[in-house]
């Protein structure tokens, strides 16, 4: 009983004071340690006490600097990850301005060739009640815009019918396009010259509708056949593209036919349009 307790109270000496009489032991039984006098000794053990508290220091001060350097790093990462994200953000930007410098030129290539008179106009907003009721142009009666004047687009390489403006302001104007349930326009087929009266059904995911065409134009009508303007009415001119034969129903109990339009104009991706000017001087 006696020796174990020995033994623990060995073993609870701190571990500090064992290392200091290991290296005091090798120090006495190395070879140079035989001529030490008691005065080496002990400079001996203060020196082995210096280089412990100077390993401790430099131990803490590399610990210090580490993570000073991690700080500058993290700063030096979040400042690139920001001037990546400017540059993306101009990069985007100048992509946008070429698209829109393309399609400007585009627009004003046909602009310098329309045989009719016209303003162009660029689309700046939506009804914010129904986004497919009506949009606003930039152009207004300052410009000399004037309600009821129709309105058309250059897309894909043709001239199509956009709708007709409703109300004007000094400098914008509110339009409705033909798909508004609304809007009806005096039609004809490009090929066979059967006239009708297309309306729209108040949405772009439908398609236009075209009737009172005579069920006798049945044999002489075809999918993809394009339907213009038929000049009938003041307010559109003639030959103007509405858009091509999308399918063809005859009911038994309808004197005409009824006929689903696709339109010429993606109003999905619809920014400029042209306003038609003049024309009852034109149609005189």
């Amino acid at each position: 009983m006696a020796k174990n307790q020995q033994i623990s109270r060995f073993w609870g000496v701190p571990s500090f004071l064992i290392l200091i009489v290991i290296n005091i032991v090798i120090l006495i039984f190395s070879t140079n340690m035989m001529l030490l006098t008691p005065k080496s000794m002990g400079m001996s053990v203060l020196s082995l006490f210096q280089q412990g508290i100077h390993g401790t220091m430099t131990w803490f001060t590399d610990t210090v600097n580490s993570i000073n350097e991690l700080k500058n790093l993290k700063n030096q990462y979040d400042l690139t990850l920001q001037k990546l994200n400017e540059f993306q953000e101009m990069n985007r930007n100048f992509e946008e301005i070429i698209q829109e410098n393309i399609l400007l030129r585009e627009q004003l290539g046909f602009s310098k060739s329309l045989d009719l008179d016209h303003i162009p106009a660029k689309i700046i907003g939506k009804d914010p009640v129904n986004l497919f009721s009506s949009f606003i142009i930039d152009k207004g009666s300052m410009d000399g815009i004037t309600k009821d004047m129709p309105v058309t687009a250059y897309q894909n390489g043709v001239l199509g019918l956009v709708g007709k403006v409703i109300q004007t302001g000094f400098n914008s104007s509110q339009v409705i396009p033909i798909y508004n349930s609304t809007n009806f326009v005096a039609s004809r087929f490009q090929k066979s010259r059967f006239e009708g009266l297309v309306s729209g059904q108040g949405d772009t995911e439908n398609h236009l509708i075209m009737n009172y065409v005579k069920k006798t134009a049945l044999n002489q009508i075809n999918v993809d056949d394009m339907v213009i303007t038929s000049g009938m009415q003041s307010l559109y001119p003639g030959g103007i593209y509405i858009g091509k034969v999308e399918s063809i129903t005859s009911k038994e109990y309808n004197t005409s036919l009824e006929i689903e339009i696709t339109p010429t104009i993606d109003f999905g991706q619809l920014e400029f349009v042209f306003i038609l000017t003049g024309l009852e001087e034109q149609m005189k």
